[in-house]
């Protein structure tokens, strides 16, 4: 019996906080350290420290051991609550049973047993009784030496849990690192090769620039010689400096790709290592025309990848996915997570449109193109390209007129991006979406000379 008091005492002593001394209410573990603390004992540590920089500034540090941490780092102890609660059962037995012999209130028997399906002691005619019989039953020293291997068990599991997601995030964080290293390499290198271009362009101005000083203080029988041969080159020279070099089509992509990371990121952050996998990396989606969504008057190529506009409708079959008065058509795959891009060559004549859908849009009647509709998109429209955003559907900026769109996705950050996929030119986005969770599809709509292709 003393032994089985020790256990119990020990246990006790595990289960009572190190600043209140009184038994957890709340417990909050600490990331790193493994402390544990009622959350209001913790509450004055989480003003976070008025020395040092801005990072300094906004920790907190561990009452027991200074580690630091963020204020917003600490996780519910629910392991130890539990604990806490069959160490108050236990120690109130053992008082009980100090005055009346250990004995059990119902039938007045010493408690030398311990329910684990109750989680509380019980005697040996409780462990006959009914309520019982099916229980698994242990001696009360050997409970509460388990509990005790179990907090310490639960305490190095929480941890190791914690270091996992820590360990995890400092390896994106140097794998992003990294890829933006290379990124800024390449583009050091390309701005070298347009520097060294660009120079040796300048050199050549320059030695025509020369060459037309001379020619011009010869006289008219001389200057007429080879003068169409300096103003044709004059004249290339000219074309190079119209239509400067720039950065590839690939670099320009990757860089937007970054920026578009930081926009999953910020959201993503809530939902940590799940969310992170799902969305970090940029997943080319093989995306399908859905025949039983297209309006009668499309046609569709017979690997549902070419969208057009046909001379008049056609018999299909009615059923709820179809649209009936307008004329769109839904990719087959739809989304919910991570983040996803699919490219469309587009034609410039024509009424078209791309971008995404909600599954839930309306499919009956005169759905109205706009994002309160739940579709999201850029077009071809009165002869401009724009962004279908009613009821200006404002006109893009355009450097050139795209021939491929790369529209993409991202679920876990709310947005949808446009680009031109031959350039790496920015288009539009439409951000912060409450996409809600609702499962999303590629959208595609077609007007009169209208034509679309997906990229394969």
């Amino acid at each position: 019996m003393a032994a089985g008091g020790d256990a119990v005492r020990d246990l006790c002593e595990e289960a009572t906080c190190p600043i209140c001394l009184d038994f957890f209410q709340g417990p909050v573990i600490i990331p790193g350290c493994g402390h544990s603390f009622c959350r209001s004992c913790l509450s004055p540590s989480l003003s976070p420290s008025l020395a040092g920089g801005s990072e300094e500034r906004s920790l907190c540090s561990c009452p027991q051991c200074r580690q630091a941490f963020q204020p917003g780092s600490l996780f519910p102890n629910r392991q130890l609550a539990n604990l806490v609660e069959i160490a108050k059962k236990l120690r109130d037995q053992g008082n009980r049973g100090q005055g009346q012999g250990g004995a059990c209130q119902k039938h007045q028997e010493p408690l030398k047993l311990f329910c684990k399906e109750d989680r509380s002691p019980i005697c040996v005619v409780c462990d006959r009784a009914k309520e019982h019989r099916e229980h698994t039953v242990i001696p009360l020293q050997e409970a509460a030496q388990e509990y005790q291997e179990l907090t310490q068990t639960e305490r190095q599991q929480t941890v190791a849990r914690v270091q996992e997601i820590r360990q995890f995030l400092e390896e994106q964080e140097k794998l992003l690192l990294a890829q933006m290293d290379k990124v800024e390499e390449e583009l050091a290198r390309q701005k070298e090769r347009n520097e060294t271009r660009l120079s040796e362009e300048l050199d050549s101005v320059n030695s025509i620039i020369w060459e037309l000083e001379k020619k011009r203080q010869q006289p008219a029988s001389e200057l007429l010689k080879d003068v169409q041969s300096i103003l044709q080159r004059s004249e290339e020279k000219a074309a190079i400096f119209q239509n400067p070099v720039t950065f590839s089509p690939e670099l320009k992509l990757k860089i937007w790709d970054f920026c578009d990371i930081n926009h999953f990121l910020k959201a993503g952050t809530e939902q940590f290592k799940k969310a992170l996998l799902n969305g970090l990396p940029m997943k080319k989606a093989n995306v399908s025309l859905d025949q039983d969504t297209a309006h009668p008057r499309l046609v569709l190529s017979e690997d549902c990848k070419s969208v057009g506009w046909g001379e008049k409708p056609q018999d299909l079959p009615k059923n709820l996915k179809r649209f009936d008065q307008r004329s769109f058509v839904l990719g087959c795959e739809g989304f919910t997570t991570g983040r996803h891009y699919w490219d469309v060559f587009v034609k410039g004549e024509g009424i078209w449109a791309v971008g995404v859908v909600r599954k839930s849009v309306r499919r009956k009647g005169p759905v109205e193109f706009s994002p309160e509709e739940g579709i999201w998109a850029v077009g071809k429209l009165n002869n401009n390209y724009r962004s279908i955003r009613p009821p200006e559907n404002p006109v893009l900026r355009l450097r050139r007129e795209p021939s491929r769109i790369r529209v993409t996705l991202n679920c876990t950050g709310e947005r949808v991006a446009f680009f031109d996929a031959d350039t790496g030119d920015f288009l539009y986005a439409f951000s912060a979406i409450p996409f809600s969770g609702e499962t999303l599809h590629p959208y595609f709509c077609v007007i009169e000379k209208g034509q679309l292709r997906i990229s394969s």
